[in-house]
Order: structure tokens, then C-alpha cells, then sequence
């Protein structure tokens, strides 16, 4: 499954991750994977399609908090979240409430 969402920040991108492998503003991507990410302070963690950083140490994942999603795909992303055995015993709900919707942004981005 590869969840949509749009990259809402692309501030601070850490020296390990090459520029050709991070994120832009405005564009849209897609979800492969969300996990807890132990190495990065327990940041939920998003896997992308289109960028694979699994080798950029200690950097193998986005932060979550990157990217906005539409109603429908944040339904996706939550049960994508249920699936994800890294995440169990996560309030997913309260990772849900900190995230901005693709409407919230109009004008925005």
C-alpha cells in the first residue's frame, strides 16, 4: 500500500541525507511504511516510495510531522499505523492529532 500526503515542511535537512533524496515543499509523496524510530528520539517515522535514506544513518526515515494528508488518506495512514508491529503500544490517536490535513493548507503551500 502507498499512502499520499504533501510535503508541508523541508526545513532542516540533517547533512547525512543527500539533497537529491530529500523531501520539497508542496510536492506529493507516498507512504510506504510509518514506524516508531527509536534512533531519531522515538519521532514516528514514515518510509518513502519515491526516496529510500535507509542508508543515510542515523537518518532512515522522515518525520512524520513533514507531510499533510487528505481525510480519506489519513484513514489509510491509520490503518496502515494499526499494521505497523513497530507501533503497537502507541496511542496512534494522539500521533493522528498532531497532524495537519491537505484542506488546513489551502493557500499555504
Amino acid at each position: 500500500m502507498k499512502i499520499p500526503c504533501t510535503c508541508i515542511n523541508d526545513r532542516l535537512k540533517p547533512e547525512e541525507i543527500p539533497q537529491s533524496k530529500w523531501v520539497v515543499k508542496g510536492q506529493e509523496y507516498h507512504i510506504t511504511h510509518v514506524y516508531n524510530n527509536i534512533q531519531q528520539n522515538g519521532i514516528k517515522g514514515v518510509e518513502l516510495f519515491e526516496h529510500d535514506i535507509s542508508e543515510c544513518l542515523p537518518y532512515n526515515c522522515y518525520r512524520l510531522d513533514r507531510f499533510a494528508f487528505t481525510e480519506e488518506n489519513l484513514k489509510k495512514l491509520i490503518e496502515m499505523m494499526k499494521d505497523c508491529t513497530e507501533l503497537n503500544n502507541v496511542d496512534i490517536s494522539s500521533i493522528v492529532e498532531k497532524l495537519t490535513s491537505v484542506e488546513e493548507l489551502d493557500g499555504i503551500i
